[in-house]
């Protein structure tokens, strides 16, 4: 049978897409493969966020031409977010490129293979797990932002079809589904003029078998205690706040057009804190954006330092065309914002030690993702405080157990960021 190989860049949402592009090209009669050199049809769906996924993902589509002379390959394409941002460059500057497909243009794509499939989905994550992007594109427009150039603006999945699609996958073996969207928190407002994500986790917790619902991309200014309230409530939803917060000075945040105020962030963040004693929160910040003073910076670790975010990812500021913070000033260098982000990631390194040893000598739920290749490993899993890719491991040294498994793990151990324990 002929091969295929797809590579997916970015985010959750994107692979959301490749998913369908998977289902398309296995329906004209391909196999998925991971080994490139055997694939016929090499897919390469690309992130264009910022300049470190921009970079990757022209040298990911330089390393997929290669296997045209050293493999199988017979046909190159190229679609996704960095398409969006430079079609006719893209067009223009890669010969080896065979079709390049705009942004989620399934008619297109599915023209090459000269098919008319229906749009599903192929999971390209692991079985027990799948993403359901409840809404695609945003209405923010944070300043230094160009998702809504690339996605445009939000369009909300009606309920139903979230709920028939999320039963469909738990028939299918999911137990565990990770919502994803640009805002998640925002869900709902364009198509119900209200946010419906509560309503939403109502129903998903009623689907027999499934196990775990967890959310990701809560924008800060759209968290109401309504949202909150729920989520403590609903047995299936993990206690798990994904915020992006960004950053903790009111300047900062009134130019990054975040609306939302560190009064407001601090109060949102104190009642989870409150009401869910059990709840972890994780977030990400932005180092060396334009005007970000030493005293600015300093106010975002003191804040770091006392709200203590079980999980944290920095990253340094990306100046990107076609965005309001292009054009300020004082811009920072490049060496500034790295310093500063690895003074956070250092503080954050501390806080994570400090919260996972507590955790030694306790008993965890675990959802097991694969047999460990470590010696002295059995299986490697998460905690309902663990996203895929993005946030820590569980290690499990014995107990019985399979893959897909939800099972309760007793902490033996802990490191910066990982867990060791054993199944009880």
């Amino acid at each position: 049978m002929k091969k295929f190989a797809i590579l997916s860049l970015g985010c959750s949402k994107n692979l959301v897409d490749s998913e369908v592009f998977a289902f398309i090209t296995e329906s004209a009669g391909y196999a998925l493969t991971e080994e490139l050199k055997e694939a016929e049809v090499i897919i390469v769906n690309t992130c264009g966020f910022i300049l470190d996924a921009k970079e990757e993902s022209i040298s990911t589509i330089l390393d997929a031409a290669d296997f045209k002379t050293s493999g199988k390959c017979k046909k190159l394409i190229v679609t996704g977010c960095l398409v969006k941002r430079y079609f006719e460059d893209i067009k223009n500057s890669f010969p080896e490129i065979d079709e390049v497909i705009q942004l989620k243009d399934f008619s297109t794509f599915k023209k090459v293979f000269e098919i008319s499939a229906k749009e599903d989905r192929k999971l390209l994550t692991l079985p027990h797990y799948a993403y359901l992007r409840i809404s695609d594109g945003c209405n923010n427009h944070c300043s230094y932002c160009a998702i809504p150039a690339i996605r445009g603006q939000l369009i909300s999945e009606p309920i139903k079809d979230l709920v028939a699609n999320a039963k469909a996958l738990v028939a299918s073996g999911v137990r565990e589904i990770i919502l994803t969207a640009q805002d998640t928190a925002q869900y709902g407002v364009d198509i119900y003029g209200e946010r419906k994500l509560p309503e939403l986790l109502q129903k998903l917790n009623s689907i027999k078998n499934l196990e775990w619902i967890r959310i990701l991309y809560l924008h800060p200014a759209h968290i109401s205690s309504e949202l909150i309230d729920m989520i403590a409530k609903l047995p299936k939803v993990c206690k798990y706040f994904e915020i992006p917060i960004q950053h903790i000075n009111n300047d900062i945040l009134g130019s990054m057009n975040r609306k939302v105020t560190k009064e407001r962030i601090s109060e949102i963040l104190t009642e989870i804190r409150l009401k869910i004693p059990n709840a972890v929160m994780r977030t990400t910040l932005i180092t060396g954006y334009p005007g970000e003073t030493e005293e600015n910076f300093i106010e975002l670790k003191d804040f770091v330092e006392e709200m203590k975010f079980e999980r944290l990812g920095a990253f340094e500021y990306s100046r990107e065309e076609d965005t309001p913070a292009y054009y300020l000033e004082p811009q920072i260098s490049e060496e500034i914002a790295e310093q500063r982000k690895d003074e956070l990631m250092q503080i954050q390194q501390d806080i994570s030690e400090e919260f996972l040893a507590g955790l030694v000598g306790k008993k965890i739920e675990v959802i097991i993702d694969r047999k460990s290749e470590e010696e002295g490993i059995l299986f490697e899993g998460r905690s309902y405080f663990d996203s895929p890719e993005i946030d820590g491991v569980v290690f499990i040294t014995e107990g019985k157990g399979k893959i897909g498994d939800i099972v309760e793990v007793e902490i033996i151990d802990a490191w910066e960021y990982d867990l060791i324990g054993k199944i009880v």
